[in-house]
């Protein structure tokens, strides 16, 4: 993902950020799996993302259950 979808998901809601993370949880986990993890290596800097840090590695577990299921929800 590019620094500036990066940037996006910061400065957006968490509401917002957490929607966009799972459409594209839904059509490419591996995609999303590497979103989370940029996402949270952009907030390790930052102070007063805890709610943002939750959903990214929310995010990132979901997407990994997802490749280790074979894409099964």
């Amino acid at each position: 993902m590019s620094p500036n979808n990066i940037k996006a998901l910061i400065n957006t809601s968490v509401t917002d950020a957490k929607s966009s993370m799972e459409r594209s949880l839904e059509s490419d986990p591996a995609y999303a799996a590497h979103t989370a993890t940029e996402l949270l290596e952009a907030l390790k800097s930052k102070e007063g993302q805890a709610s943002r840090r939750k959903m990214a590695a929310a995010v990132a577990r979901k997407a990994i259950k997802q490749l280790e299921t074979g894409g099964q929800p």
